[in-house]
């Protein structure tokens, strides 16, 4: 690495499958790299990213993480969406002694000294969801996913938790990441024969906006039956007819329509440099927030080294547009401020649940578990 620059990769795909959603991730990863650097860069040097484009193809992340530590120097890597993504990168970086950021929602249950997780564990998005779900719905629930590691694991938690709740999942369903009418036939049959009070979709990428209009095209009112799903965002739903969205629910630590002077500064500056199509996602906020959070650790190490740089991200906070957050040393893991959203009839994801607290990561689900087994209320640990 030169000395003028802190040079790091940023491995988002700007084409595939799951490109729409990475694509507003990039644009916050970059957004953060040139409000940093405008402001002087850290102690006197600016940050100078190699964006690749992986072309949502696990294949291609492990490939360019390698070229971007080996050819390019890097020390840090921003990046990484699908959960097999995120795997095909892990082992790169770990042994060549490199530290990746990885900002998207994951099924939980994983540990790398190598990566800090700045998206929601389970106990801060699922836990949440399902209590909403439980609350305003029914208990039975209707599971389906793509197929590949994130949709299997969230789906079996989901239904841990709603089976905590006294309820059960009536079905469960996998299909390709490819979506066809053929699939998206078979799973609205399945929907209509057994009568969830839910739908919670791990459905991933382009097969999101057509399985919700076809489901809309059945006769589905989400204001009924809703889908819930933590991988849809704004990024889907601005593809979706307002008629077909409306009703639907997730549960992120961010919303575009967040009301707090913070996040309002942060959907105008991203939208004035990215203009208004490209919504601001929960996943695009957290491209943001670790940047800040890398340069303001990177400040206070004077060094990217793995062994520099890791001790000073457990020590410092930063202002995010969600709230303020920290990286918890135990789990690298981040502290994150849960909510749920359900989609208006504008097609805006409005905050019909906020508790108003961060909410520390509990990523194998430890204090859920205990609390189970103490048969006594299911409580999220919280700060």
């Amino acid at each position: 690495m030169g000395t003028e620059t802190w040079r790091v990769g940023v491995l988002f795909s700007r084409t595939g499958v799951t490109g729409a959603i990475e694509r507003t991730q990039n644009a916050a990863t970059l957004l953060a790299i040139e409000e940093i650097n405008a402001a002087g860069g850290v102690l006197g040097r600016p940050i100078e990213p190699v964006f690749l484009d992986p072309a949502s193809t696990p294949a291609l992340y492990r490939s360019m993480t390698e070229s971007l530590i080996d050819e390019h120097r890097v020390r840090v890597v921003f990046g990484g969406h699908m959960s097999s993504t995120r795997k095909a990168m892990l082992p790169v970086v770990e042994a060549r002694g490199a530290l990746m950021f990885y900002p998207t929602l994951y099924e939980g249950f994983e540990y790398s000294r190598h990566c800090i997780y700045t998206g929601a564990a389970p106990n801060q998005n699922s836990v949440q969801l399902v209590d909403y779900l439980t609350a305003h719905y029914g208990r039975r629930v209707f599971l389906v996913g793509s197929n590949y590691v994130y949709p299997y694991e969230s789906n079996r938690i989901i239904a841990d938790l709603f089976g905590l709740a006294g309820g059960h999942a009536v079905d469960e369903l996998y299909v390709p990441l490819a979506l066809g009418d053929q699939h998206v036939k078979r799973i609205i049959e399945r929907i209509r024969a057994t009568e969830p009070d839910v739908v919670y979709s791990t459905i991933v990428g382009a097969g999101i906006v057509p399985f919700y209009t076809a489901f809309h095209e059945a006769g589905f009112d989400g204001r009924i039956l809703p889908i819930a799903s933590q991988s849809t965002s704004e990024a889907d739903v601005v593809s979706m007819r307002p008629e077909v969205a409306r009703g639907h629910v997730t549960a992120a630590p961010f919303f575009e329509s967040l009301d707090t002077p913070r996040a309002r500064t942060f959907v105008e500056a991203y939208r004035a440099r990215f203009g208004a199509g490209l919504p601001a996602t929960a996943p695009a906020e957290a491209a943001y927030f670790q940047v800040h959070l890398y340069a303001t650790a990177l400040e206070r190490a004077e060094s990217d080294r793995l062994d520099d740089l890791l001790p000073a991200l457990w020590e410092v906070e930063y202002d995010a547009p969600q709230g303020r957050v920290r990286i918890d040393r135990d789990t690298n893991h981040t502290h994150l401020w849960p909510r749920v959203g359900r989609i208006d009839d504008e097609g805006r994801y409005r905050i019909v649940h906020d508790a108003g607290v961060r909410v520390a990561p509990d990523p194998f689900m430890l204090g859920i578990r205990s609390q189970n087994d103490a048969a006594g209320p299911r409580r999220q640990p919280a700060e």
